[in-house]
């Protein structure tokens, strides 16, 4: 009687500590990596942004099938961690906005989950040999800063992504060597009335981002 009681105490202990474990995780996929965010309170994570030492490296972890079912990361905590690891200038004025798997950080307005406010992202299908010259295009952008123009900010992201940001024309015509198929993008009436548009290049998929 006193075993089974004692292997019954302990199934629920473990229950409840697994349970306690797993809501102290949650997993999510940005910029095509996997993010697990792990802390005893995520609400501390408001108070930590800004004064919490950022690190640089980007904050990818690989989830422990040991912990059973991820709880996917709400967006309000899942920025709030960002924040507080990501360099300051490469998440001030950004927010996530919904891809095909996760999320992408991307230029633009956000609410208070850390969503985009205005910024829709949409997947351009791309050749393979237009994704490299695309790429190649934004990194050679992206080191030239001193070449830049005023009205376009090329950005090679701690999280792995290149970001070209301008008007729909200025991106055009920086990638205008880069393939049919972006061109073709940036030329949508949707693009053209944007107030500024983005390129994102991530893991060989090619994002259009209208804010």
């Amino acid at each position: 009687m006193f075993r089974v009681f004692g292997f019954a105490t302990f199934l629920m202990f473990f229950t409840v500590f697994a349970e306690t474990a797993q809501a102290e995780r949650c997993r999510a996929f940005v910029n095509g990596d996997e993010v697990v965010v792990e802390a005893d309170n995520f609400a501390t994570f408001k108070e930590d942004v800004g004064t919490r030492e950022k690190l640089l490296a980007w904050p990818s972890r690989t989830w422990n099938k040991a912990w059973g079912q991820p709880a996917p990361c709400d967006s309000g905590v899942l920025f709030d961690y960002l924040a507080t690891t990501i360099p300051t200038e490469e998440i001030d004025g950004y927010c996530l906005a919904p891809a095909e798997t996760g999320f992408i950080l991307v230029p633009g307005e956000r609410n208070f989950r850390g969503q985009c406010k205005k910024t829709v992202c949409e997947r351009v299908n791309t050749t393979v040999a237009e994704t490299t010259e695309l790429t190649k295009r934004m990194t050679s952008t992206a080191l030239e800063k001193a070449k830049q123009p005023d009205n376009l900010s090329a950005v090679a992201h701690k999280s792995g992504a290149l970001i070209l940001s301008g008007t729909a024309s200025t991106v055009a015509a920086n990638l205008s060597t880069a393939g049919a198929t972006m061109l073709t993008a940036l030329s949508t009436p949707a693009a053209l009335a944007a107030v500024g548009v983005s390129v994102v290049a991530v893991g060989g998929t090619v994002y259009m981002c209208n804010r």
